[in-house]
């Protein structure tokens, strides 16, 4: 019944969070090694953009299916996705950059740790449009593992 949907959701969320996890690992490695040879910046930015042109032609297919009104998105819902869009440069940016510096298990392990500490705050928020999930001594201890996780893997030079 309703217990097993619940569980088959929460699975195939972890599932979609394994793949995004891989794609995310895939796309900062290629993303230094791109920075190492044309700079952590214009990294950032043609990533970006290369990624916008790849979104505008799905959109464009999309809008061809579902019409015009597919686009219309209240104003609030635009703000958002200009904040998301400059957070992404910076983060491709910072990937490029830090990747190089700290390995990619160390980088990358720190940061999940960032997101980690954001998405606590936003969950106890519900930020994220979900109901908020409290801050508890166990997801503190699982930060702090996790912290202890990201300095066992920073090289040792």
């Amino acid at each position: 019944g309703r217990r097993k949907r619940l569980s088959t959701y929460l699975v195939m969320g972890v599932i979609a969070a394994l793949i995004t996890g891989l794609a995310i690992g895939a796309q900062s490695t290629l993303s230094s090694r791109v920075g190492s040879i044309i700079g952590s910046f214009r990294t950032g930015v043609l990533t970006n953009f290369v990624g916008g042109l790849i979104a505008g032609l799905v959109l464009v297919v999309l809008l061809i299916i579902n019409g015009k009104e597919y686009v219309r998105i209240p104003a609030i819902a635009a703000l958002l996705l200009v904040l998301a869009g400059a957070l992404g440069i910076m983060i491709i940016t910072g990937v490029a950059f830090s990747l190089q510096r700290a390995g990619v298990a160390a980088g990358l392990a720190t940061i999940i740790l960032g997101q980690m500490v954001i998405s606590l705050v936003a969950d106890a928020r519900g930020w994220a449009g979900a109901e908020p999930i409290p801050v508890t001594l166990p997801r503190i201890l699982g930060l702090a593992i996790m912290a202890a996780g990201v300095y066992l893997l920073l090289p040792k030079r």
